[in-house]
């Protein structure tokens, strides 16, 4: 695997953002927090929260902003936000979501404000997406503290998904939990809906271990990760197996149109890896699971950026053969398969 772009000097990754509220809460004052992964965004506010907030003070000195449910944001409202002491907490916690800000250009009057939040507050930004380049996010950089959210990384998944089964006495191998990663694109909030659901199923049962047969049993079918085997078997110029992993899936009474989207989309987002060129370019443009846009950038390496464009036309003109009638729909993925499996970069 190609290794990923490092994060923009001064900012955190999600692990340190953790740590240094478990332990400098204290140091915090302006906070932005930007990423897709909603598992680590939660824990933050909720480590926050602990941190600052008295028992029973939440109504009184927690502020929350949310621009996604028709809240507009605007500095005036920060400000007065700010103005205001904490009632029955060591500080007051405002969390703002969605603002934009970190994107916009600031006034010098923005800047004022957020150079001079009052120690007894503290102030958290989460957006989706922040440029490192715009002159908000340095103003972040300067004056508070910036950390990229992500999930674990992809080596990582396995061990985590093992210790959260180890805390109920269950046992998981590498297999099954990779599996259970694949299904789930890497997403941590799904992934801990699907280890509780497991872990009923198999408290209920009497079983120690989740096996990949219960895995298969109880999780949702795994076409993603199918795609992409199949796509690493065309990239490697092997159409043996490309074809065989999508005779198992028509076997496995996957629905045909379904394949056929999937496999159609993905050699759209290959293009799209292969052109960003490496997995945090990619998350800051599509706005895409980090676990995926690692596993799509390694994958675009075993092809040129010509073979995929031509794959796409290839895999949209044989839709609209078959929607016409032209060709049979199982056939008409062999060939795009085959098409694939001569137009890798090896």
């Amino acid at each position: 695997m190609a290794k990923p772009k490092a994060l923009p000097k001064g900012v955190l990754n999600s692990r340190q953002m953790l740590s240094k509220i478990n332990k400098e809460t204290d140091s915090l004052g302006l906070v932005l927090m930007y990423g897709t992964e909603n598992y680590m965004i939660d824990g933050a506010v909720s480590m926050l929260k602990k941190a600052c907030l008295g028992e029973g003070a939440e109504d009184m000195d927690y502020a929350v902003i949310d621009t996604r449910t028709g809240d507009k944001f605007d500095m005036g409202k920060l400000e007065e936000l700010i103005s205001m002491p904490p009632w029955m907490s060591p500080r007051r916690l405002v969390v703002i979501k969605q603002s934009g800000l970190p994107n916009r250009e600031l006034s010098d009057r923005d800047v004022e404000i957020l150079k001079d939040i009052p120690s007894s507050v503290v102030v958290v930004f989460f957006e989706e997406t922040a440029d490192s380049r715009k002159k908000a996010f340095k103003t972040f950089l300067q004056y508070g503290t910036v950390a990229s959210m992500s999930g674990f990384e992809e080596d990582e998944l396995s061990g985590w998904i093992a210790n959260r089964f180890g805390k109920e006495g269950i046992r998981i191998g590498f297999d099954a939990a990779n599996s259970m990663a694949s299904r789930c694109n890497g997403n941590m909030m799904e992934l801990v809906n699907e280890i509780n659901k497991l872990t009923l199923y198999c408290q209920g049962k009497g079983y120690s271990e989740v096996t990949p047969d219960i895995v298969e049993l109880c999780c949702p079918p795994d076409l993603s990760g199918k795609i992409f085997d199949i796509m690493d078997a065309c990239g490697s110029g092997n159409a043996r197996i490309a074809l065989g992993t999508l005779d198992k899936l028509i076997a496995n009474k996957e629905p045909l149109p379904r394949i056929r989207v999937s496999i159609t989309n993905h050699i759209k987002a290959l293009i799209m890896a292969k052109e960003a060129g490496n997995a945090y370019v990619l998350v800051e443009r599509t706005g895409m699971n980090e676990f995926r846009a690692k596993k799509l950038v390694s994958q675009s390496n075993n092809f040129s950026m010509k073979g995929l464009i031509a794959l796409y036309l290839a895999a949209s003109d044989s839709d609209s053969e078959f929607k016409h009638g032209l060709i049979d729909e199982r056939y008409s993925l062999e060939i795009i398969l085959v098409k694939a499996s001569a137009k890798t970069g090896t």
